[in-house]
């Protein structure tokens, strides 16, 4: 087959799949061009440059070699990202250890060996590498980056795409395209397409690098950080138990203002967010010098070291549902009067806060079953996760606030710098400073706000990924003073040049004008039309469903991404069917086939795994009876017409 030939059926194969590619690639401008070895492409001349300064075939053939004899992998060391904080799914994790070592196995293989997987190629150049990659990983799902899309149209040229497409159809994967080329932005296109087929299909993912380039690597770096943080299942049975049972109290015992997601007049003044970041130190000056033309909102455990301070906030904002808060709002009460403090919180707060404050603003927090079930008609609030500091600022916004100015929003903290600001409970209590110790951890780097670096975990970095979303999507005007991670799209600025224009505002009148724009609610009063006692029916025959769908897989297949993905559209799909009990049990139903897909993956002997597989079975049935014993207990209580609901501990 002639050269020419060999494109045109390639181009042809690569336009019917990816037309809109294709249509990009034949508008690019020439900048780079073939350099041939008789009929065959052999290098690509970029300016000045050969990508590979010499054979490309035999270059390509030695790199794949090299890679396959030392794989760079994403690998999930341990289950314990997959759901280990519910007993449920310790269980699991119990019962196959016990199994492996009724079977004399004292140890599995590092990585799956045996789980459909992906395959991350950063550079297509002339594509040599491509085929020889996707068989000798045996991966599923490709994902190819390239930036310079004038190299893929070059590939025509070498890479029988036609038969590439075929093949890995053939296999029931996929290939994905992303020619980005900003490393955030192909992090973000990655985890993407990994989302959508299955993120525990991520464990033993292969990333290969086909020639050197700033944005690979920097990619590269990120897509490790965002793998961890990918693998840690989101939300478990237990504590959904406790945010049904607290957002029913609060419900229940409260009268309270509901801020919901609807649209309201946009906001003159400023909003400042406070977080308990170790920069916040370098600002309290200047919070006491504009404190009578702000608007102070402050999170978490930001609380306790403004009041010290002697900052009242106006709103003080919390997320989550443990215990914990009651205990750290405590420690705060200890230096300031929080009647002067409205509390604005996630509906599923203990009930114990919001007698602490002076007035009490409720939001349906999105994705828990709290809001899946008692919503109705009310709009969540989204980007109030994953720390306070967020909770903050996606509530200003929600009240109309544009203009913002960032204290203590360090999304992180500099190299050698305390983890948090002077006055936290993390700095001044003894059992706080332990917690903290346990778990402070900085594996990232990322641009600092006044240059340099900052170093972040997965959850502080997701903060400030969601804090630039959040800027975006509201087209928000931020000004940073804090000195911890880059906040793209905030403007930097040190506290002391901060100057906020205007005269001493109206508080009160302001205060009362934002009451008025959500609905007040007396106690009791939202639920009146929320129809717990049918939900209970409805729940059992979630159960029911579930056990017919996991009795279906025979244990002689041992098909554990079969079950993930039977179970993963059981609950995308369930819905209004059930009720929305599914959002219930999700987290943890979530987490069972990916803790069993991590054993059932490293078992090489066939018989092992089968031994696993009816391990899970067993196992997950025993779970789905325990967990719907606890649903309808939850249920009955929650319907019962007399008295409130205890807060769940």
């Amino acid at each position: 087959m002639s050269l020419a030939d060999r494109a045109r059926r390639s181009r042809s194969a690569f336009a019917r799949r990816f037309p809109q590619l294709a249509d990009a690639i034949a508008a690019q401008s020439a900048q780079a061009s073939l350099i041939l070895d008789g009929d065959l492409p052999a290098d690509i001349l970029f300016g000045d440059r050969r990508i590979y300064g010499g054979d490309a075939r035999q270059r390509s053939r030695a790199q794949v070699d090299e890679f396959m004899a030392k794989p760079l992998r994403l690998i999930m060391e341990s289950p314990n990202a997959a759901g280990l904080v519910s007993e449920v799914c310790i269980g699991l994790v119990r019962a196959m250890e016990r199994t492996l070592a009724e079977a004399g196995v004292s140890e599995l293989s590092r990585g799956p060996v045996s789980a459909p997987t992906f395959l991350i190629i950063f550079g297509v150049g002339l594509g040599y590498h491509l085929e020889e990659l996707i068989r000798r990983t045996g991966a599923r799902w490709i994902i190819i980056v390239e930036p310079f899309l004038e190299f893929i149209g070059h590939s025509f040229t070498s890479v029988d795409w036609e038969g590439l497409l075929k093949r890995v159809d053939g296999a029931e994967g996929a290939i994905h395209i992303v020619t980005d080329l900003d490393p955030g932005h192909i992090v973000n296109a990655i985890m993407g397409r990994v989302a959508a087929h299955g993120t525990p299909f991520l464990d033993g993912s292969w990333v290969f690098t086909h020639y050197p380039l700033w944005a690979f690597a920097e990619a590269g770096k990120r897509l490790h950080g965002a793998a961890e943080f990918a693998y840690i299942n989101r939300g478990f049975f237990e504590d959904e138990i406790v945010m049904m049972t607290n957002a029913v109290a609060n419900f229940s015992n409260h009268s309270f203002s509901l801020l919901d997601a609807r649209p309201r007049r946009h906001r003159p003044e400023t909003a400042v967010v406070v977080g308990a970041g170790p920069s916040l130190d370098e600002g309290i000056e200047t919070l006491h010098r504009i404190r009578d033309r702000v608007l102070l909102f402050s999170g978490g455990t930001a609380l306790r070291p403004l009041l010290r301070a002697g900052l009242v906030p106006d709103f003080h904002c919390e997320l989550e549902n443990g215990p914990q808060v009651y205990e750290v709002i405590s420690e705060a009460n200890k230096h300031g009067d929080l009647a002067q403090i409205r509390l604005i919180a996630s509906a599923t707060i203990d009930p114990r806060v919001a007698s602490m404050f002076g007035e009490t603003i409720l939001f349906l927090r999105d994705s828990v079953s709290s809001t899946c079930i008692l919503r109705g008609d009310k709009a969540p609030v989204s980007g109030a996760a994953p720390t306070c500091v967020n909770t903050a600022m996606a509530a200003a916004a929600m009240l109309g606030f544009t203009d913002f100015v960032l204290f203590g929003a360090d999304c992180g903290t500099r190299p050698g710098m305390p983890d948090h600001a002077e006055g936290t409970i993390y700095r001044d209590v003894e059992k706080w400073q332990k917690y903290l110790a346990r778990r402070a951890r900085y594996p990232l780097e990322v641009e600092g706000n006044f240059g340099g670096i900052a170093v972040t975990n997965w959850v502080y970095d997701a903060s400030r990924r969601m804090l630039m979303d959040l800027i975006a999507t509201y087209q928000l005007n931020v000004v940073n003073c804090s000195d911890g991670a880059l906040i793209a799209g905030a403007t930097p600025r040190v506290p002391e040049a901060l100057e906020i224009d205007g005269a001493v505002i109206d508080r009160a009148r302001i205060i009362a004008e934002l009451k008025r724009a959500m609905t007040q609610y007396r106690p009791g009063e939202i639920l009146r039309d929320r129809r717990l006692e049918g939900l209970r029916e409805r729940a059992m025959a979630m159960y029911a469903d579930l056990r017919t769908l996991l009795a279906r897989f025979d244990a002689e297949t041992a098909d554990f991404a079969g079950v993930y993905a039977a179970m993963h559209d059981f609950l995308h799909k369930a819905g209004d069917a059930y009720g929305q009990a599914q959002s219930i049990a999700g987290g943890s139903l979530h987490a069972l086939p990916r803790i069993a897909m991590f054993y059932g993956g490293r078992a090489q002997d066939a018989a092992l795994r089968r031994r696993l597989f009816e391990t899970f079975q067993a196992e997950t049935q025993r779970a789905l009876t325990a967990m719907e014993r606890a649903t309808d207990e939850l249920l009955e209580r929650l319907s019962a017409p007399a008295g409130a609901p205890a807060a769940a501990g």
